[in-house]
């Protein structure tokens, strides 16, 4: 996996941040953690491969997934042109 380009921070609170990826194929961000936040994705285009532990998901457009922050996680892109909105809350 190729690592992505940092993302684009649309908004940025004491209560959380919203960053926007832009993925072409094979590109993601490798396993991490966000502790004591909870993970909003939402595949705006493309598809995401989303792995939490043991687990793969598959998230094609409009495609929504919720995550504790205290487990890993990795995401990479299956499509090229792979838009994701990140939501951390808290943290």
């Amino acid at each position: 996996m190729n690592r992505a380009q940092p993302p684009r921070v649309l908004a940025s609170t004491p209560g959380g941040r919203s960053l926007l990826f832009r993925l072409e194929a094979g590109e993601g961000v490798p396993r991490h953690t966000h502790p004591q936040a909870q993970v909003v994705l939402a595949v705006l285009s493309g598809e995401l491969h989303v792995t939490t532990g043991e687990d793969t998901h598959a998230l094609s457009a409009a495609g929504v997934l919720t995550h504790d922050g205290n487990e890993p996680l990795l995401l990479e892109a299956a499509r090229p042109g792979t838009q994701v909105l990140v939501t951390l809350l808290g943290g």
